[in-house]
């Protein structure tokens, strides 16, 4: 049982809750999305490579920028107050996550650099 959670496993969960599924070709059933599947689907092959990597760019950077938020190195109101990211396990206690300035806490990392770290697809190769 994990009974907490480290920055790195908060990424690795992250990426496997939102941005996995956010790349995924799977298609919800509306309409507009049907089209745009149909629309998808009628590409070439290398024309649909370039689709899927121009999403995980786009979920990319919105992750990126979303954990950028929860570090304090985007600032998300004009009073520049911070967030706090705390785990908390199913026994009670407490892991901060996203406090890179708090005592007593030995190496906590921006969350948006370990997420460069887990997903980088500006260095993915582009299809032929």
């Amino acid at each position: 049982m994990l009974l907490a959670m480290t920055q790195e496993e908060f990424v690795v969960v992250v990426k496997q809750v939102v941005f996995d599924p956010a790349v995924s070709e799977k298609v919800l059933q509306s309409p507009a999305l049907v089209r745009m599947w149909d629309w998808y689907t009628g590409l070439p092959e290398r024309d649909q490579a370039f689709v899927r990597h121009t999403m995980r760019i786009a979920a990319y950077g919105a992750v990126f920028n979303f954990f950028a938020a929860l570090d304090g190195s985007a600032v998300i109101d004009n009073l520049h107050g911070r967030l706090r990211l705390t785990y908390l396990g199913p026994d009670g206690s407490e892991q901060p996550l996203n406090l890179t300035d708090q005592v007593g806490i030995a190496e906590v990392d921006e969350l948006h650099a370990l997420w460069t770290n887990e997903v980088f697809p500006y260095t993915e190769a582009l299809p032929d």
